[in-house]
């Protein structure tokens, strides 16, 4: 159980949200107005609420997946950096490259961050493993930004369009944390080696 306390806890949130509505998204989506009147919290917050109970379940099955992916290897403060990160990185990402987006919900662009970086990090899985998901989600994000993809195919199920543009962003920020980790854990042995010789 305690392998899994920052997945529940992100999990709980979610759910406590999705009770909520639509009082939670009212004040916490991403909104381009509000934001630009000052409510900066909005980039962060908007990613805990959905479109819908259909949206909602769907990103609390991305959240298992991660979790089972990621395990005990992520529930601790490299977790915690990483869901911050993409959280963010999406969230700003999304007011500055996306200038057409006024209102924005949902967890999907920071899964995609975290299910692309995850396989590397845990030790359930192999290098050749990972580098399948990373290819996986790679080739589904580049299918939805080009002409065959129709981001208004799942309106009637979750509520709204799909924003293709908080995959790609979920993407980025998941391979830039991925270097920048692999980069520290160089470093990290680097001088170990060093102190021991």
């Amino acid at each position: 159980m305690r392998d899994y306390l920052l997945y529940i806890f992100l999990f709980i949130i979610i759910v406590l949200l999705a009770l909520a509505e639509p009082l939670s998204s009212h004040w916490l989506m991403f909104d381009r107005e509000a934001i630009d009147r000052g409510q900066f919290w909005r980039l962060f917050s908007a990613h805990f609420v959905h479109l819908s109970l259909t949206h909602t379940l769907g990103n609390a099955l991305g959240l298992t997946l991660f979790a089972y992916i990621a395990g005990r290897f992520l529930n601790n403060l490299v977790g915690v950096i990483l869901l911050v990160w993409c959280v963010l990185f999406v969230g700003i990402g999304l007011y500055l490259y996306a200038d057409y987006l006024q209102r924005y919900v949902g967890f999907s662009g920071v899964l995609h961050g975290l299910l692309l970086a995850s396989p590397f990090i845990s030790r359930f899985y192999s290098r050749r493993i990972a580098w399948c998901f990373f290819l996986v989600i790679l080739v589904k994000v580049g299918w939805e930004q080009s002409p065959f993809y129709d981001d208004m195919a799942l309106v009637a199920a979750i509520g709204g369009r799909v924003e293709t543009n908080a995959h790609l962003l979920g993407v980025v920020a998941g391979s830039l944390f991925l270097i920048a980790y692999y980069f520290s854990r160089k470093l990290f042995c680097l001088k170990e080696a060093k102190d021991g010789s």
